[in-house]
């Protein structure tokens, strides 16, 4: 009986030469399919990123996010829905605008803030901040810098 059989490795080891055109490569670890164009380069077995059509919307709980889990063995790939990658960015519900936590586990709020209570940078005594009419950037002022004493 006939057998079909892959050309297969590791990702790193993907071959570079002496491939034939339209020749299957099995990644091993990854375990993704491509497929040589020439006999120096090949292709992932992917759809064309490019010609991808844009979403109106996104359903936070159904719409599904894909991750390549670079410590995981085997499939490396992997999903996850758009709340859960909120969620473990730490952006509240209900936010509109892009929050960040200083830390991981920290309390997410707006870098600039709106009134002093939200932002996640706040001034101390001798340090202004300005933000500009475009919203494009902030400017620190600097009062005084006390390098302190000996």
């Amino acid at each position: 009986m006939a057998r079909i059989r892959l050309r297969r490795g590791s990702h790193a080891n993907i071959p570079t030469s002496n491939l034939l055109e339209g020749e299957p490569i099995w990644t091993t670890d990854r375990r993704n399919l491509a497929v040589a164009v020439s006999d120096t380069q090949v292709a992932p077995a992917t759809p064309n990123v490019a010609a991808l059509t844009a979403m109106g919307g996104v359903d936070l709980s159904a719409d599904l996010l894909m991750i390549h889990d670079a410590d995981g063995t085997g499939q490396r790939e992997r999903r996850i829905t758009v709340q859960a990658f909120r969620d473990a960015l730490n952006i509240p519900e209900g936010a509109s605008d892009e929050k960040v936590a200083v830390v991981a586990g920290g309390a997410a709020g707006y870098l600039w803030g709106t009134d002093g209570t939200d932002g996640v940078i706040r001034m101390g005594a001798g340090l202004t901040w300005a933000k500009d009419a475009g919203n494009a950037y902030v400017t620190l002022a600097v009062d005084v810098v006390d390098g302190g004493t000996f």
